[in-house]
């Protein structure tokens, strides 16, 4: 049972992602705390809400979650959902911050760049998760990504070599 509760919070994780992402960052009409800082990363793809705030969220989450769930299930399998959804929570954090820092190591990271540059650069009402694109796929808003192209003022330091594309990406993203 313990490893069910942690994986439904990984589960959960993604879910969550693509509806604070889609809904809170994009949809809702007006100012919140989400949209803000979401709006600021989207102007400043180098932008990051800062990590404080991020941390501080996360635990006021964790706990409230916690006693919550300690209310209707053993308060080991509430600490396994909670320690799956936190820990999906922090890999999509370090999986996103990657994304805009740092090189792809392998070809599936091309392929989930491609779909999260996509909303950044060409229809941000489409491709809203960022660990997954299952969600996307659910509800409609997926888009398959060949070539993205990519603002020369919002270009990445590990995607360019010198002033042009690197080789190792020029198949999958051009310059604007």
């Amino acid at each position: 049972m313990l490893t069910i509760s942690f994986f439904s919070g990984v589960a959960l994780w993604t879910f969550t992602e693509y509806m604070l992402h889609r809904f809170l960052g994009h949809e809702h009409k007006g100012k919140n705390f989400f949209k803000d800082e979401h709006s600021l990363h989207h102007q400043r793809v180098h932008y990051f809400a800062p990590a404080g705030k991020k941390i501080a969220a996360a635990i006021a989450v964790a706990v409230s979650l916690f006693l919550i769930l300690n209310l209707i299930v053993a308060w080991t399998n509430a600490l396994a959902f909670v320690l799956g959804l936190m820990g999906m929570y922090g890999l999509y954090e370090y999986v996103h911050t990657r994304y805009h820092r740092k090189g792809p190591v392998a070809k599936i990271f091309i392929v989930l760049r491609k779909h999260h540059f996509y909303h950044h650069f060409h229809q941000p009402k489409l491709n809203h998760g960022v660990t997954t694109r299952i969600w996307d796929r659910v509800f409609g808003t997926f888009h398959r990504v060949e070539t993205v192209t990519v603002p020369r003022k919002m270009t990445m330091d590990w995607l360019m070599s010198g002033d042009e594309i690197a080789p190792a990406y020029t198949g999958h993203f051009q310059l604007r």
